[in-house]
């Protein structure tokens, strides 16, 4: 009996592993209260006239409109190819997959306009055979001129899990802003905190990766 157990455990540890690494069963790990304050202070999320938009300048200094459009366009046609996924591991900052309706809606040279349409998982924990995670959907517009390109990302929403395959479309007004996602003492609340946080990692590393394509 013992052989036969011994000979289970050599079986599926390799199994293990490689689902430990394609990340079945991994674990995010947990942030601490100083990682925390990025997404609970006030105006973390920001509001332009009631709608959650974020907003920002990404400099990039000596250089042309047109070399700026040609890095941001190329970068603009991987991140929101359709069905496409970058990266090994939900947890690594540059991850996503996205679905079917993501796509560059627009890249005109001569405006430096830019348009693409965000649709995309969210992943906020996988478990052996469960993945707790949320569907995106959002524009981001890039407006490119010499030295810099201005970033936009609005008209964000989710698909929230009410459970046994149920959706429901939740905007971004209603349920990661600050009246809706903060308690009393500043903290976040338990349902929908998880999609704050995502939110504004996304942010960020589209901010990071243009800056990068851009100013290498």
């Amino acid at each position: 009996m013992k052989k036969i157990i011994v000979a289970l455990i050599v079986v599926a540890f390799p199994l293990m592993m490689q689902a430990q690494r394609e990340g079945l069963i991994a674990r995010k790990a947990p942030k601490g209260k100083a990682d925390m304050a990025a997404y609970t202070e006030k105006g973390a999320v920001p509001e332009v006239d009631g709608k959650v938009v974020f907003r920002e300048v990404i400099a990039a200094p000596g250089k042309t409109k047109e070399d700026i459009f040609n890095k941001v366009a190329q970068w603009a046609s991987l991140r929101y190819e359709p069905n496409s996924m970058m990266g090994d591991d939900y947890r690594d900052a540059n991850f996503f997959k996205n679905i079917e309706f993501s796509k560059v809606k627009e890249a005109n040279r001569q405006s430096g306009k830019i348009e693409c349409q965000g649709a995309e998982e969210l992943i906020f924990s996988l478990k052996t055979l469960a993945k707790n995670y949320t569907q995106a959907f959002y524009q981001l517009d890039l407006s490119v001129s010499d030295g810099k390109v201005d970033f936009m990302l609005h008209t964000l929403s989710f698909n929230v899990d009410q459970g046994e395959g149920e959706f429901l479309r939740m905007a971004a007004e209603e349920w990661i802003t600050d009246a809706e996602c903060l308690n009393k003492k500043g903290e976040l609340k338990r349902t929908n905190g998880k999609f704050r946080i995502k939110t504004i990692d996304l942010v960020n590393e589209l901010k990071k990766e243009i800056s990068e394509a851009i100013n290498q």
